[in-house]
């Protein structure tokens, strides 16, 4: 799959508007590729831009899905993740302080950059299947969610056992 331009918008007419004109542009893709490292499913969301006597202010929620896997069981999940996007991108570009965002010279916005760091950063960290995911054993590799294993467990860390003969007297 190669990178969608779902999220490139030609913006040339609502720099011909006056101040205060909006327009809403809705998504709703059933899967996209964002970028090479972000493939995501059902794509839902809106994004407002609105003309300012500096630009054109973006404004939106965004929200995906992206599979993964749970940290305890390796069972496959489906990550939630969303993007929040409120920026200015001044026009014309020459008023424009280094390192401010600009409509360039084709008036094509491209929203992708920030809605995919974004959402790589609304992914949980730990993502599990279930709050209650009991995981795998350490012993045999079992999904303790699916069975129940035979293995026994250490009581001691074998690391730490010379330690419990101080506490023994």
């Amino acid at each position: 799959m190669k990178p969608t331009r779902l999220l490139r918008l030609n913006v040339g007419f609502i720099l011909k508007e006056s101040t205060g004109y909006r327009r809403k542009f809705e998504f709703n893709a059933p899967e996209a590729q964002l970028a090479d490292d972000l493939n995501v499913a059902d794509l839902r969301g809106h994004v407002t831009l609105s003309r300012t006597p500096q630009g054109i202010y973006a404004e939106g929620h965004l929200s995906a899905e992206a599979a993964g896997e749970c940290v305890r069981c390796l069972d496959d999940l489906a990550l939630p993740l969303t993007a929040h996007i409120a920026e200015l991108f001044i026009y014309p570009p020459e008023n424009a302080r280094p390192g401010e965002l600009v409509v360039p010279e084709d008036a094509m916005l491209d929203l992708t950059p920030m809605v995919r760091e974004d959402m790589l950063l609304s992914a949980p960290m730990q993502a599990v299947c279930r709050t209650d995911c009991q995981g795998l054993c350490p012993h045999c590799g079992a999904n303790r969610n699916l069975e129940s294993c035979t293995c026994v467990e250490d009581s001691i860390d074998l690391r730490l056992a010379v330690l419990g003969a101080f506490l023994e007297n």
